[in-house]
Parts: C-alpha cells; structure tokens; sequence
C-alpha cells in the first residue's frame, strides 16, 4: 500500500497540527510559495525540502539554512541530508514537528480537519530547540507493551540486627534501545503522558519477582503522583497480590498526596481492607507534613537520605531535630526508616535516636532482578 506522510506540530497553545506531505518534493521556509511556509524569524526563506527516497521512503535535505535543520535534535550540515523514518523529530530552527506516516487504510480513519492543514508553529528564534515530542516514542511503547521493564530490589534491614525486614523496589529498563535508568525513563513517561503505565509496569514486575521467590517477602512499592486515589491504582495492587500471593506490601505515598487529608483517610482505609500497609516517603525533603501525619498515621515514615547523610558529622541543632522527629514518628505508632545511610557512623548515630529500620549502601546495594 501507498504511504503517505505528516508532520505533526504542537501549536502554541498545545493544540496538535497534523500537515500532509501530499506533494514532493516538499520544501519548508518564509517564502510563501513553499509548501510549509513558516512565519519565524529563525526560518530561511528557503530554509530544508523533504524528498522521495526510493519508492516510499523520505529524505530531508538542508538548503543551506542559516539556523540549521535538525534530525532527532542533531544538526545537518549546511545542504546536507538526511534519510527519515516515522517518528524522527525535525526542527527548522526552533520549529518543531514529528515526521508521521500511514497506508492509504490507515488514512482513511483519520479526521478530515481543514483547520489542521498548513497551520505553522512559532517560537521565539533565540530559544533553545523545543522538545514537545519525545525521541525514542516507539521503542518506549514498545517497552511498555512487552513489558519489558524489569525491577532492582534494595534490603531493608532491621538497624539492631541487621536482619532483612524487607524490599524496596527500583524499576530498571531492559528495552536494548532505551536507558535502564528509572529517572530517564519517568522523564520520556512525562513526555508521552505515559508515568501511570510505566509505574504500574515496575510493580508488575516487581510482583512476578516475588511470586518467583515463593517464601513471604515484603515490598516497598512507589507510586506516581497522577495515580493517587484513582480506581486504577486499586485495581493494580488487587492485580499483582493475585500474581504473588506469598507478597505482602508497603505503598510508598509521595509527598503531593500527603496533603489531600480527606483522600487519605479514604486510602488508607481501603489499603486496610486490602491488607496493604503504607508509608510516607521522603519525609523532610519538603514539607514535614507533620499534621498530615498525626491525622493519616502510616505504618512507616522514610526519612529522606539528605536528613540522614554525615548525620554523625552534623551540628548539634540539626542532630537533636532529627531526633525529635524520630522521636514524635514513634509516639504516634509509626516505624521510623532511615534512607541513605552509608557508613557505620551515621548508622550508629540513627541507632542511638531510635530509628529502627536501615536502608543504604552500608546494608545492601539494589540488586537486579533477572
């Protein structure tokens, strides 16, 4: 079947553009007998041309451009060219657009929008290349469709004994053509709109690692923000405890959910219900939530590893806030953790104040799941 190709645009008020190559060669540039013409100050008159390569494929070609015509946010050379496949990402200049395509089928069900046809984004010609699509689109669909995301468990031990409690659990990409690093993977998920999927997918495969461990272990588990008190949140964890029945767990809440006191209480009362346990993590990084916490009471309180770390070091007055807080977790029934600790002083230290769960380097680096 005959392809036909699009670029998709984001327009200034997020609104999406989708523009139809339906004559080659297809030049970009201020002249108005372009194509695409484009009302931007950084764009030449004649400024890149989109080519047939072979019978269906596509090429893009500098035309000696004074702000440079880029693919995937590398430049060309001054009339250099570049072959293209669906999904690149173009800039001329600071113009931004995603190269499309589709078979005649395909395009039979797309909306017949007029008002979509060569309509032009602009940008300031000073400004950095704009990133409203995400490289890497397929291939982290792909990942998330095939599941092929994978989890590091780090320990959580007991600080007088040293005897394991518990896991927490880091997500870790295994996509060959993606970064295995959770941070690079939540920030491509924020592009695509895709952070819930991605953290549904780390506890599944967290779940499937602790049904292949068959004894009882117990998870620490993260969530997203956006999932918060959402029925999809629900149904995953009643989801991974069929997978791994031998699994109890901890839901980490983030802080932005702590404060939503009327959410909670309803949350808290259904993870009960579930037999899920809860924690607030992160505790100190912001606010302290410390009202927050006496009306909601978690199982556990994670104390952010920047409270924690050369703690043995530190000055008087932030050593006995520490501890007050440590202190305050307890009389309301909650376990105080401590993250980050590193080295035997600063857990020598969170000994002597009463913390009593340890999670660290010193005790246990994240080991990854086959």
């Amino acid at each position: 079947m005959h392809t036909t190709w699009f670029l998709e645009g984001a327009a200034a008020g997020g609104t999406g553009l989708m523009i139809a190559i339906e004559k080659l060669p297809f030049r970009v540039g201020r002249e108005p007998s372009c194509e695409l013409p484009v009302a931007a100050k950084d764009i030449s008159r004649l400024h890149a041309c989109l080519e047939r390569d072979g019978i269906d494929g596509l090429k893009v070609t500098d035309l000696g451009s004074t702000n440079g015509s880029f693919v995937n946010r590398n430049r060309l050379p001054q009339h250099g060219s570049a072959v293209l496949k669906d999904g690149d990402i173009l800039h001329f200049g600071t113009t931004e657009f995603r190269l499309k395509s589709t078979t005649e089928a395909q395009h039979s069900l797309l909306p017949d929008d007029d008002d979509t046809v060569n309509r032009t984004v602009m940008f300031d010609r000073n400004a950095a290349l704009p990133e409203h699509f995400a490289l890497q689109e397929r291939e982290f669909l792909d990942m998330l469709k095939l599941n092929l995301v994978t989890v590091a468990l780090q320990p959580i031990v007991d600080f007088n004994t040293r005897e394991l409690r518990a896991y927490e659990v880091l997500g870790r990409g295994k996509h060959p053509a993606l970064p295995q690093a959770p941070i690079r993977l939540l920030e491509m998920a924020a592009m695509l709109g895709k952070e819930v999927e991605l953290s549904t997918a780390f506890r599944l495969a967290a779940a499937k690692a602790a049904a292949a461990m068959q004894t009882p272990v117990k998870l620490f588990m993260n969530t997203h923000p956006l999932e918060m008190f959402t029925e999809g949140l629900y149904a995953s964890l009643r989801h991974i405890q069929t997978i791994a029945p031998n699994m109890s767990l901890v839901l980490e809440v983030h802080e932005t959910a702590v404060a939503e006191i009327d959410k909670m209480k309803v949350m808290a009362k259904r993870l009960t219900d579930m037999g899920i346990q809860f924690a607030y993590d992160d505790f100190g990084a912001g606010q302290s939530r410390l009202n927050e916490m006496a009306e909601v009471t978690p199982h556990v309180v994670k104390f952010d590893m920047a409270l924690i770390r050369d703690i043995d070091k530190a000055s008087t007055n932030k050593q006995q806030m520490i501890s007050q807080l440590v202190r305050l977790v307890l009389s309301i029934g909650s376990i105080p953790l401590a993250e980050g600790v590193e080295t035997e002083a600063e857990a020598a230290f969170c000994r002597s104040i009463g913390f009593q769960l340890c999670q660290g380097y010193l005790t246990g680096r994240p080991q990854l799941v086959p």
